[in-house]
């Protein structure tokens, strides 16, 4: 595989997308910070990997250009490889309110010299996360909310309290009261999220280091203990990502940190209940 191919419909209007992967105020919000960028043929933009520390720099100058269409350009790594690939984004409209974009990325091949952190399957992974989680999060409305606590406990301990069900149903119990999960957590498994009626979440386990990180992928909605296929609504938000982090502070304690990825018209209501929990999960833990 030398050639990354990937398609992502998106709730929004033709115009809205190309703005958003042609507009360097706005591909910052979601992208990267684009230095130079102009919508000519030759121009030469840049940007880094890492923009606060400066690493990892992207060099690229734009081929083509078919406005609400088509924009196509090299993609370089000159601190890492002397190889050169083409990017190629193509936007077509499905209806007045849905566009398919595909994007084609050939050439990686040439950056062999790079090691394998320059490989096509890490390139594959990426762009998966910017087109399908991060450029649809931004089109959509969806936001990241991130909430805090210092716990007087060992990560251990907190770990433990966190997810073992008699646990997980305690501190949760301010979210929903009575709520419990299905399920192995262990990556690559699919868990339920469920309150007693059985209603809830199904979500992917994408990555778990004990005691460290935990990383959840909600897909999509149960009603009466039933899976229920993607529609509309759910193909909004489904893939968004919920993730604990665990770290030691100087004085033992542990600080915990979530990152939730929300539709903004729920901020309010995450606002209300996640502070709340945290803090039944910090008092059950320095019991």
């Amino acid at each position: 595989m030398d050639t990354v191919i990937l398609q992502q419909k998106f709730k929004a209007p033709i115009k809205a997308v190309w703005e958003a992967i042609t507009l360097p105020e706005l591909m910052r919000e979601w992208y990267f910070n684009v230095h130079n960028f102009e919508l000519n043929p030759g121009t030469v933009f840049a940007f880094y990997g890492d923009d606060e520390h400066q690493t990892y720099l992207h060099s690229c100058e734009i081929l083509q250009v078919a406005p609400l269409r088509l924009l196509e350009h090299t993609w370089t790594h000159p601190d890492h490889s002397k190889g050169r690939s083409v990017l190629r984004w193509e936007l077509s409209g499905i209806d007045e309110a849905h566009t398919l974009l595909t994007l084609t990325h050939s050439g990686l091949e040439s950056f062999a010299d790079a090691g394998p952190e320059f490989s096509p399957e890490n390139y594959e992974f990426g762009w998966k996360g910017i087109i399908s989680i991060s450029l649809r999060n931004f089109l959509h409305d969806i936001g990241k909310q991130i909430f805090e606590i210092d716990i007087n406990a060992p990560r251990e301990k907190v770990w433990q309290k966190m997810w073992s069900q008699e646990g997980y149903t305690a501190w949760t119990s301010e979210l929903t009261a009575g709520s419990y999960y299905e399920g192995e957590l262990k990556a690559g498994e699919t868990v339920h999220l469920l309150s007693p009626d059985g209603n809830g979440l199904y979500s992917d386990v994408i990555f778990v280091q004990e005691n460290k990180l935990m990383v959840l992928s909600h897909i999509g909605i149960i009603v009466n203990g039933e899976e229920q296929d993607l529609d509309e609504a759910t193909e909004q938000w489904t893939g968004i990502l919920e993730s604990y982090r665990l770290s030691d502070n100087e004085d033992g304690s542990t600080h915990l940190s979530l990152e939730l990825d929300t539709q903004k018209e729920y901020f309010e209501k995450m606002n209300e209940h996640f502070p709340p929990a945290f803090r039944k999960l910090k008092e059950i833990c320095e019991q």
